[in-house]
C-alpha cells in the first residue's frame, strides 16, 4: 500500500463495500468493526465468509450488512488474464469478480496483490487504515482517537505495516490535523 492511497477521501455516494476478510479481520482484532456500520450493504464472498470464520468467527456476529455472494468462477478473461500473472488466494479471486459485478462499489482489501490488481481493473481500493482514517472526515472519531487506533496496530492486530509507513501516517495526520 502506497502512502498516497492512504489518504486519498473516500466518496461519500458510495454506500456499498466489497470486502475481503482482512479489513474484517483486522477492524474486529481492533474493535472497530463499527466503523462500517454505515455502508449500505458489505458483499462478502462465500469464501472470504469461510475465511473469516476460520480466524476470527466472532466478526460474523456483528450487526452489519453483510451480504453473502456465491461466485460460481464466473470469472472474464481480463481478471482470469490477471490473476494468471498474479497470484491470489481464492477469497481474493472471489471478491474482484463480486466488484466486476459491482464496479461503483468500494473494494476493501489489506492484500497489496489484490489491491494492485483491483486498481488495474479500475477499481476504486481501500484498506483497514482508509477505513480508520476515514473516521476523522465523517467526523465519527476525532484525529487523537484515530492516532491511538493506529498506534494500537502492531499490538491488537494481524495486519502486518511496515513500521516507515506507520510513521508516515501518523506524521500526515498529526500535520493535517495541527496536533
Amino acid at each position: 500500500m502506497t502512502s498516497s492511497g492512504v489518504f486519498t477521501a473516500m466518496t461519500e455516494e458510495v454506500r456499498n463495500i466489497v470486502c475481503d476478510s482482512g479489513p474484517v479481520i483486522h477492524l474486529d482484532e481492533l474493535g472497530c468493526l463499527d466503523l462500517l456500520d454505515d455502508f449500505k450493504e458489505i458483499f462478502l464472498a462465500a469464501s472470504v465468509v469461510e475465511e473469516i470464520e476460520k480466524h476470527r468467527p466472532v466478526a460474523l456476529t456483528a450487526k452489519l450488512p453483510f451480504k453473502i455472494r456465491r461466485t460460481q468462477n464466473s470469472v472474464t478473461e481480463r481478471l482470469a488474464a490477471i490473476c494468471r500473472i498474479i497470484s491470489l488466494d481464492r477469497g481474493e479471486m472471489d471478491s474482484l469478480i463480486i466488484m466486476e459485478n459491482c464496479p461503483s462499489a468500494i473494494f476493501l482489501t489489506d492484500d497489496a496483490s489484490a489491491r494492485m490488481v483491483a486498481e488495474r481493473m479500475g477499481f476504486r481500493v481501500h484498506g483497514t487504515i482508509g477505513i480508520i482514517i476515514r473516521t476523522i472526515r465523517r467526523r465519527q472519531k476525532s484525529p487523537e482517537e484515530v492516532l491511538s487506533i493506529i498506534d494500537g496496530l502492531p499490538s491488537k492486530s494481524t495486519l502486518f505495516i511496515k513500521p516507515s509507513l506507520l510513521k508516515e501516517i501518523f506524521t500526515r495526520i498529526k500535520k493535517e490535523f495541527n496536533i
